[in-house]
């Protein structure tokens, strides 16, 4: 069979195609991590004879081509632009939703109920053994729970309200703060990031509100802050997670007390001593969040200078970071700690930092889901 010229161009054509993007993949310099994924990609492997024999060379080889493909992260946006194009409604485990919004998905089979039942377990045991001082628990919903008019149709997400309602009716200590209401009545304001599974700053004003309400504290109002932007580029880990490079980003507000307040802050026991609550040097870099509180720690501890002898203690996950801020102001001392990364006794470290109060803050999931909580009984 003859072949014709128009079969020649073809075939030519594609394999210079082949040939020039094998050429650039090879000159253009590798990056080590992905600001988009949040993640380091694959490095180069060595070539050895063991690996070539047992495949793992080829494999590596071809994790280490597709990380370092030319143009990679406008290949993958072009690829979650097709899905949506062909109405595809999510993707890994992330919504497109309306109005912009990147919701996490989270489904029953998430959750291992026996794990959930031992930390309920050990919440209340924690709670029954700390009754004598003022104590609180907040489990924040995730915007799934409360964006619900702006999920995809027929979309289906797990149950936060039996998890809250469970816990809160089953607590036979302390004070459960409950922010579904608020939130709700509040979910046109902007409370939860696009791009990011965290609330805003607003959602977490919006949260110590509630808890000043609930432990009969005069808290500082909205009035009481001077209210700035301080990123109008912060792509979250959704933004991540989602590939859809096309979102557009998220605004970050700091709320500043107008009534001047000091504040000395200890990372880790002395490793790091600042006077400010917010790390600004972070909104340089992709993980933007982190500028509050220098994102995720062991040990934090806040001191203000406002004598008035309350030490609080927040355990917590990272939902925690933009809350403090707040009752950062009302207290001379507050005490951060993350059960992941902490081995002290909880209850010696309550003794001996004369702790009056205890707050227990978490998302719903992170609560459900969290391997360490046994480190509440120690």
């Amino acid at each position: 069979m003859k072949t014709s010229l128009s079969d020649k161009i073809t075939v030519i054509s594609f394999v210079l195609i082949i040939f020039i993007l094998s050429i650039t993949n090879l000159i253009s310099p590798n990056i080590s991590f992905s600001e988009n994924e949040n993640r380091y990609l694959a490095k180069k492997p060595n070539l050895e004879w063991e690996t070539i024999v047992s495949g793992e060379y080829s494999k590596n080889f071809e994790e280490y081509i597709i990380d370092h493909f030319i143009h990679r992260d406008k290949w993958v946006g072009l690829k979650s632009l097709s899905e949506i194009a062909m109405l595809k409604k999510e993707n890994n485990s992330v919504f497109f939703a309306k109005d912009g919004y990147l919701i996490e998905k989270h489904l029953d089979k998430d959750i291992d109920k026996e794990h959930l039942e031992r930390n309920i377990q050990r919440l209340i045991e924690f709670t029954n053994k700390n009754s004598n001082m003022n104590l609180s628990i907040m489990l924040i919903p995730t915007a799934s729970n409360i964006l619900k008019d702006k999920l995809p149709s027929f979309a289906q997400i797990y149950d936060q309200d039996k998890l809250i309602d469970t816990v809160k009716n089953r607590l036979e200590s302390g004070i459960f703060v409950d922010v579904r209401d608020i939130f709700k009545q509040n979910k046109d304001n902007y409370i939860y990031y696009k791009t990011d599974h965290h609330y805003t700053t607003k959602g977490a004003f919006l949260a110590y509100q509630e808890w000043c309400k609930a432990m009969g504290a005069n808290g500082l109002k909205e009035k009481d802050f001077n209210i700035n932007p301080v990123s109008k580029n912060f792509f979250g880990t959704l933004y991540s997670k989602s590939n859809l490079y096309t979102t557009k980003p998220d605004t970050i507000y700091t709320y500043i007390p107008k009534e001047k307040i000091s504040y000395e802050v200890d990372y880790n026991m002395g490793e790091k001593i600042t006077d400010t609550l917010y790390e600004t040097s972070y909104l340089d870099k992709k993980d933007k969040y982190s500028m509050f509180l220098n994102g995720n720690n062991p040990l934090v501890k806040i001191k203000s200078s406002n004598k008035n002898g309350k030490n609080l203690l927040v355990i917590k996950d990272s939902f925690a970071h933009s809350f403090v801020p707040f009752v950062a102001n009302d207290f001379e001392n507050v005490h951060m700690i993350d059960l992941r990364y902490f081995n002290m006794s909880m209850e010696k470290y309550i003794e001996e930092n004369n702790i009056t109060d205890v707050l227990v803050l978490y998302n719903t999931i992170n609560f459900a889901t969290d391997p360490n909580m046994s480190g509440l009984i120690k």
